[in-house]
């Protein structure tokens, strides 16, 4: 695992752009022009770390953690399911929250289909990456409001400066980051990782 972590931090390093000290841009591998051979790399490493979890529902919220969710599921033999931004009329029994995004600051609403949400299942929260952890926090909530089991949080990149893990720790879950950042530097471009 710890090759794999260094080889993600590798990436990051060379291909992430700093914006600011809280803001990393990884839009030309991760979450807009997307790499399979990083989303692989880093989906094998999320998988590692639940092994033997009977995992059968990775879920995440639309749309930048799509593809990290859907790879993870992919190779865990699982279901992906994203909560879609607003209610789709097609919806029925919809579990919903209604959040701030951290990055956008604009207002949103997230919502599950109830019927692919039952106690049967046993989920992993999957996203690109934990920043305040309202979303995901949100998406647990979800989950023990539909009865299902939540296994526990993945992440391929945690920003490990603001405490972004007190937000998940109610729910007593694992949280797996791959990286994380400890600072950044706008105005060098440097990303210093915790090996923590």
């Amino acid at each position: 695992m710890e090759e794999l972590r260094r080889e993600l931090q590798a990436w990051v390093k060379e291909k992430g752009q700093v914006l600011t000290e809280e803001f990393l841009r990884v839009d030309s591998f991760l979450n807009h022009r997307i790499d399979p051979r990083f989303v692989a790399l880093a989906a094998s490493g999320i998988c590692q770390a639940f092994r033997g979890q009977e995992i059968t529902c990775v879920l995440t919220a639309e749309a930048a953690g799509n593809v990290i969710a859907y790879e993870v599921a992919r190779q865990l033999g699982a279901y992906a399911l994203y909560a879609k931004k607003g209610r789709a009329a097609t919806m029925k029994g919809v579990l919903h929250r209604t959040l701030r995004s951290p990055t956008k600051g604009t207002v949103f609403d997230l919502c599950l289909a109830r019927e692919y949400l039952g106690p049967s299942e046993r989920v992993l929260i999957v996203d690109d990456f934990l920043y305040q952890g309202v979303t995901s926090a949100a998406l647990a909530e979800m989950v023990l409001e539909a009865g299902a089991t939540l296994v526990g949080f993945a992440f391929v990149i945690e920003k490990g400066f603001g405490g972004e893990r007190k937000t998940l720790a109610r729910f007593g879950a694992p949280v797996v980051s791959l990286v994380t950042v400890a600072r950044m530097d706008p105005q060098t471009g440097r990303i210093e990782f915790d090996e923590g």
